[in-house]
C-alpha cells in the first residue's frame, strides 16, 4: 500500500511539472513582442525607452540597462547577489526584470499583451 501511494504521488508530481513546463513554453511562444521598456525606481517611472533602437541607460547609479534587437537586459548592477544581471533578456509584453535591493523594475510594455500570465 505504501509503495502504491508513493508511485501515485510521483505520477501526480510529474504530470503537474509537465503541464507547467508546457504552459511556460507555450506562453513564451505566443507572447507578443513589446514596443517599449518601462523603467521604474521605487515605483516611480524613471524612463521609457523604445525597444527598436539600441540604447544604454544608467539608472541612477544603481543598474545599467541595455536594449538591442528588441530585447532589454540589465548589463550591470551595484547589488550584491547580481540576480538581475543573471536574468535572461526580456522582449515580450508583460515580461519583467526586478532588482529588489535597488528597487528597480524593468517591464516590457506594448499593445495587446497576454490575457493571462502564469
Amino acid at each position: 500500500m505504501k509503495n502504491k501511494l508513493l508511485k501515485n504521488d510521483f505520477a501526480l508530481i510529474a504530470a503537474i511539472f509537465v503541464i507547467a513546463l508546457a504552459a511556460a513554453v507555450f506562453g513564451r511562444a505566443i507572447g507578443r513582442a513589446g514596443d517599449t521598456v518601462e523603467v521604474r525606481v521605487k515605483g516611480e517611472v524613471y524612463a521609457i525607452l523604445p525597444l527598436d533602437k539600441p540604447a544604454e541607460l544608467d539608472i541612477g547609479g544603481l543598474c545599467v540597462l541595455k536594449t538591442e534587437n528588441g530585447e532589454a537586459w540589465i548589463e550591470s548592477a551595484v547589488c550584491k547577489n547580481q540576480i538581475c544581471v543573471k536574468h535572461r533578456s526580456v522582449s515580450r509584453v508583460g515580461e519583467a526584470i526586478v532588482c529588489l535591493p535597488s528597487g528597480v523594475t524593468v517591464k516590457i510594455t506594448g499593445e495587446g499583451g497576454a490575457d493571462i500570465v502564469i
